[in-house]
């Protein structure tokens, strides 16, 4: 997809001003490229990374010059308002293999889920894989239909990646569990309650 985009002159707290006018604030860098400050149309970025996430590549389009071949690094939002704040696109080189973390979707029909003995949890919600650019999957998709028993795992070397994608990671490292209900129940409570932690902290820090 593309993105268009245009040479940021405006820094610090007057960008400010930028996002009140709908416009993104957004670096550039990485392969063969000095870092370059930018700003993008709010809306047509979010129409963009809707789609590509941080595993597909975008076309950024610098005040109409040839298109980049970037990836959205990070993105940051406003923790009060949940608003887009910054962003941040890395340049790579399709020919030049690279590292990034691609999301985990389930898929299939475990027994002991049909049973209702167990649920899904999932252990990674990304695993970090090693490819060309053009090569990244979007997600790496888990099947559990062929989990029987309560307290089975997917672990990375079980995974069925695409060819030329390699997980990094130790293979013996669990992807997903089978796990008994209330075992489910205790680690949804526990990531709610960090989460309010972290949101916690966040307000004071800001």
């Amino acid at each position: 997809m593309e993105l268009r985009a245009t040479k940021r002159q405006i820094t610090g707290k007057a960008v400010r001003r930028l996002r009140r006018q709908g416009r993104l604030p957004a670096v550039l860098y990485g392969h063969r490229t000095a870092a370059t400050s930018l700003e993008v149309d709010g809306h047509e970025f979010e129409r963009v990374y809707a789609r590509t996430g941080r595993t597909q590549l975008i076309d950024l389009v610098i005040d109409g010059g040839r298109p980049h071949k970037v990836l959205v690094k990070e993105v940051q939002l406003s923790p009060r308002r949940n608003t887009l704040l910054h962003v941040d696109f890395h340049q790579v080189s399709l020919r030049e293999r690279l590292q990034v973390d691609v999301p985990v979707v389930v898929t299939g029909e475990a027994e002991p889920i049909r049973a209702a003995q167990a649920d899904i949890l999932l252990v990674l919600h990304s695993v970090r894989v090693e490819c060309l650019p053009a090569s990244i999957p979007e997600a790496i998709e888990v099947d559990i239909s062929g989990l029987a028993n309560v307290d089975d795992v997917v672990r990375i070397a079980d995974l069925r990646l695409p060819e030329g994608v390699t997980a990094i990671g130790d293979p013996e490292e669990v992807v997903v569990k089978l796990a008994a209900r209330r075992v489910v129940e205790e680690a949804a409570e526990a990531e709610v309650a960090a989460e309010g932690a972290a949101e916690a902290q966040a307000s004071e820090e800001a």
